[in-house]
């Protein structure tokens, strides 16, 4: 048997790499490195990046869904108070409405529905502009609760991608408010923000009694509407941004 060592096979392991290399350089020179279009080989320029790439990290055009305001709050005793029709047009409207830009859209249209005067129709009227930014703060609280006791009515009536997590995600944005933005600030034990957000945190639903939430959802909404409605009464035409210095005291 031939040795690692013995000159034969030495000479025999240098002729294979150089019939190798020589393969590769045959490979290399039929290549069409200019026809491959590769960037950095080529002198081609690569080609326009789609706009859908420059559209990256910017927010969607907000657009919102037309839909009947006054059946949102309805108190007719015929009415079916977890009508899916109604429901998900409040959940397309909480989704819509939860940026800023979102919300500007939103505050202008539920106004337009509500008018001037906030307490005339005092649940729409409170998701009607305010040009003072504590308000709007606390309206991004209402919107909250409402999109929770849509999710809420959802579940109830079995409308598919919506059930129990939904409801623990909604509630959790929730318990954040209530544990750090302005509903934090301004309420304590006996509040009104305190008796809002332990309604809105109701948990009847994770034993099955979704109708029991539900109309706790319904009276945190009310208690924040109520408290919208007394901080300011007139409906405006555009909202305070988020955070800003408040323009009413």
């Amino acid at each position: 048997m031939p040795r690692a060592d013995d000159p034969e096979v030495a000479k025999f392991g240098i002729l294979a790499l150089a019939l190798l290399l020589l393969g590769s350089a045959r490979c290399y020179a039929r290549t069409d490195w200019e026809n491959a279009k590769i960037p950095f080989l080529s002198g081609t320029a690569a080609a326009v990046a789609p706009a859908s790439v420059g559209s990256i990290g910017k927010p969607a055009e907000v657009a919102l869904p037309e839909t009947d305001f006054a059946k949102w709050f309805s108190v007719e005793p015929t009415a079916d108070p977890y009508d899916p029709t109604v429901w998900i047009a409040v959940d397309t409207f909480f989704a819509s409405a939860s940026t800023p830009s979102g919300w500007a859209e939103a505050c202008k249209k539920a106004g337009a529905a509500a008018g001037g005067d906030r307490a005339a129709k005092l649940e729409l009227g409170a998701l009607g502009c305010s040009d003072n930014a504590n308000v709007t703060l606390i309206q991004r609280f209402a919107l909250q609760v409402l999109g929770t006791r849509a999710e809420v009515a959802l579940w109830v009536r079995g409308v598919p991608g919506h059930g129990n997590a939904g409801i623990q995600g909604r509630q959790g944005e929730l318990r954040l408010i209530c544990a750090i933005d302005v509903v934090a600030r301004e309420g304590g034990t006996g509040s009104v923000f305190a008796q809002a957000c332990a309604k809105a945190l109701d948990q009847a639903y994770t034993l099955g009694d979704g109708a029991t939430t539900f109309l706790t959802l319904g009276d945190a909404y009310k208690l924040v509407a109520t408290e919208i409605a007394k901080r300011d009464p007139t409906i405006d035409p555009e909202p305070a941004t988020f955070g800003a210095a408040a323009k009413k005291p």
